[in-house]
């Protein structure tokens, strides 16, 4: 064993530095660290004598603050960084200039390595200092962390290009005529809104991150390191409606939404009468400007051969960016179909730490403190990682088996893990408890659960030691009392609640046992037992609770749905209400539709948005119309007349109309996204749907 405690004591004294290496190792292995017996190397000379560690080692400072990294992040705070060092203790302080970090943002998991969450602060270089409060020492890395004087939003898109991104600065002096430039190539379309706030349209790049710069009209220029990342996957942001006010002038993006690939050819139609209508074809690029429009408001229609296609009611502003779903039929397959699935794809990144349950030693691996022993010979403890929802509304879904950490997991201070991701900022949870497979359904009590937020992932990168505090346990009850509306004859008649909790913004955890179906009328409040308590990682979040209002075992239409009322409450019930008024379709209806005319009825509500999709063939092409709330009376051009060799729209024959309206948390039509074209991201809404012809 001499060997062993030998080189446990050099990799005590190297510190952050031995970790930064065997991380990079391939496989990110740490076999450096097991040389020893039959496993070392032949002729390995280990030092020493026999029995008795060398004393001319020098092991430097005991405690000691080497490294932060990322050594940068936004002036708003939020950065997950990691602090490489020695002699670290579960009582460690950190400090970033004159701000602390809250204790419940430092994970000090092993001597070498803490965890932080940085706090807001000014632009500029701070001082890192840190502080073991049992022996009162304290250590200053000078300048160890750079604020970013803006923070980009959102910090992930397309490769392709085209994604609308917005910047915030602190202190900055912007004004028209600065340029932005991402990964050095300029960004177009940029809107200057005031000396700390701008818009611009992302260049095409490899997948990466990349630097952001702005440069003023004076030549001064600001840059945020690694600010945005590139890739493939779908972010919820691409594509909608941007830029200034329309004043005669629109420009329109037409991408692939599978690939993120320009689609060049396209059939842009600016009007809602295919009569007086302005076409144009997209360039190569997927862009088509059109000049000399009149009126204030314009009607955007997008079309290609073998895509679904898109019309924009009322359009306000200057910039369309569509992306176009493919048409999935083999007659419009060319080559090698693109890849898709694998939770993020071919460039998907990587995430692995360990869960640290409460109790132990210091940095000693602690049991499964927070779940019981199991009670049967069928059940075992379990824990499940999972990528943060973009809905509260969704189920929760067991993963495999396979999947599962338990006790046997390895890790030196805790419970190994591993997460394939989206690349970007990656927010995710893990849920511990008992489960017994042999049920059906499989059954899960939760008992504990840990949160990670904002781990920077790029395409095709493994990031190692991202630990989870596993510090909130499922002992609350919430009560929920929904109001419905009234069943008419078609329905709805039952009610389904939901239980999730925020995970900052746009993100949910969804929970076991946080779902429920009862019929109508209720008999009572609606209550969720074993709901996690809002302390430890959950401090600064709320649950957010909704219902569905649906018709028949499967939810099926007539339906509407309040879906993100939040709450910190855990005590008296709380009252749901806020329900639309569910749409009824006129044109297109139960008869033929001309493909022109689309009227809506019904007492709907205060609405924000109008959401038609009109599938044929079906469902093989779908045409989706979107117009702002309360736009209930409009037309839309006949794509079957629209000059082209190839069929642009709708199959003739049975199709089948369902349309939405929907109620938006701090909606601006004007600035309507892709992602906002999702029952995920709506407040409330009511749908129903009608087959027709066509």
């Amino acid at each position: 064993m001499l060997a062993r405690r030998v080189i446990g004591r050099i990799a005590l004294a190297l510190g952050g530095g031995l970790l930064a290496i065997t991380a990079c190792l391939p496989g990110g292995g740490s076999t450096l660290l097991d040389a020893e017996g039959p496993d070392a190397p032949p002729g390995t000379d280990l030092g020493g004598d026999a029995g008795l560690p060398r004393s001319d080692v020098d092991l430097g400072d005991p405690f000691a603050l080497e490294g932060v990294t990322p050594s940068h992040g936004p002036f708003t705070g939020g950065t997950r960084a990691r602090l490489g060092g020695r002699g670290f203790g579960s009582r460690l302080r950190v400090f970033l200039g004159d701000v602390e970090v809250p204790a419940a943002n430092v994970l000090a998991s092993d001597p070498t390595r803490a965890a932080i969450v940085t706090p807001p602060g000014k632009p500029g270089f701070v001082d890192v200092r840190i502080r073991d409060e049992a022996t009162a020492k304290e250590r200053v890395l000078a300048k160890g962390f750079f604020y970013d004087a803006f923070v980009v939003q959102p910090a992930s898109g397309a490769t392709s290009g085209g994604t609308r991104i917005a910047l915030t600065g602190s202190g900055t002096a912007w004004a028209e005529g600065t340029r932005v430039d991402v990964g050095g190539v300029p960004c177009t379309a940029v809107v200057v809104r005031s000396a700390i706030e701008l818009e611009c349209v992302t260049p095409a790049s490899a997948p990466g991150a990349k630097d952001v710069t702005v440069t003023t009209p004076d030549g001064a220029a600001t840059q945020a390191r690694e600010a945005f990342t590139y890739s493939d996957s779908p972010d919820g942001y691409r594509g909608g409606l941007s830029g200034g006010a329309f004043a005669g002038t629109v420009r329109v993006l037409a991408f692939n939404a599978l690939t993120g690939t320009p689609i060049a050819g396209a059939k842009v139609i600016v009007g809602s009468d295919l009569a007086t209508a302005t076409i144009r074809d997209t360039a190569p690029s997927g862009v088509a400007e059109i000049t000399g429009l009149a009126g204030g408001k314009i009607t955007v229609t997008v079309a290609a051969k073998c895509h679904q296609p898109i019309t924009y009611v009322d359009v306000p502003v200057d910039t369309v960016t569509t992306y176009l779903s493919p048409v999935l039929d083999p007659a419009c397959a060319e080559g090698d179909p693109p890849s898709g699935g694998g939770r993020g794809g071919r460039f998907a990144g990587l995430v692995e730490g360990q869960l640290l349950f409460p109790g132990g030693g210091e940095f000693q691996r602690a049991g499964w403190t927070t779940v019981p022993e199991p009670n049967r010979p069928t059940e075992r403890r379990a824990a499940y990682v999972f990528e943060a929802s973009g809905s509260p509304a969704g189920r929760f879904e067991l993963p495999s088996a396979s999947e599962a950490v338990t006790p046997d997991s390895p890790g030196a201070n805790g419970y190994g893990y591993q997460i394939a991701v989206t690349p970007g900022n990656v927010t995710f949870y893990v849920v511990a408890g008992l489960e017994d497979r042999s049920e059906s359904p499989p059954r899960f009590m939760p008992y504990t659960m840990g949160v990670v937020r904002g781990v920077s992932v790029a395409p095709q990168t493994r990031v190692v030691g991202v630990d989870v505090k596993m510090d909130v346990l499922f002992d609350k009850q919430v009560v929920l009392a929904p109001e419905p509306p009234a069943p008419g004859p078609r329905g709805p008649d039952r009610v389904a609640s939901t239980l999730a909790v925020t995970l900052g913004t746009n993100a949910f955890a969804i929970l076991p046992g946080g779902f429920r179906t009862d019929a109508l009328p209720l008999p009572g409040p609606v209550r969720f037992v074993g709901a996690p308590s809002l302390d430890f990682g959950l401090s600064t979040e709320q649950y957010v609770l909704g219902a569905t209002a649906a018709t028949g075992p499967n939810l099926l239409r007539p339906a509407s749905v309040v879906s993100r009322v939040r709450t910190r409450s855990a005590g008296p019930a709380v009252t749901l209400g806020g329900f639309l008024g569910v749409p009824v379709l006129s044109q297109p209806g139960a008869s033929a539709w001309d493909g022109k005319k689309v009227t809506i009825g019904g007492a709907t509500g205060p609405a924000d948005l109008t959401y038609l999709q009109v599938s044929s063939a079906a469902g093989l092409v779908a045409w989706t119309i979107v117009a702002p709330g309360g736009v209930t009376d409009f037309s839309v051009p006949d794509l079957a007349l629209v000059p082209s060799p190839d069929r642009l729209g709708l199959v003739p024959g049975t199709i089948t109309s369902t349309v939405y309206v929907a109620r938006i948390e701090d909606f601006a039509y004007g600035r309507l996204r892709s992602g906002q074209l999702s029952t995920a991201a709506w407040n409330a809404y009511a749908f129903d749907s009608l087959s027709g012809a066509y």
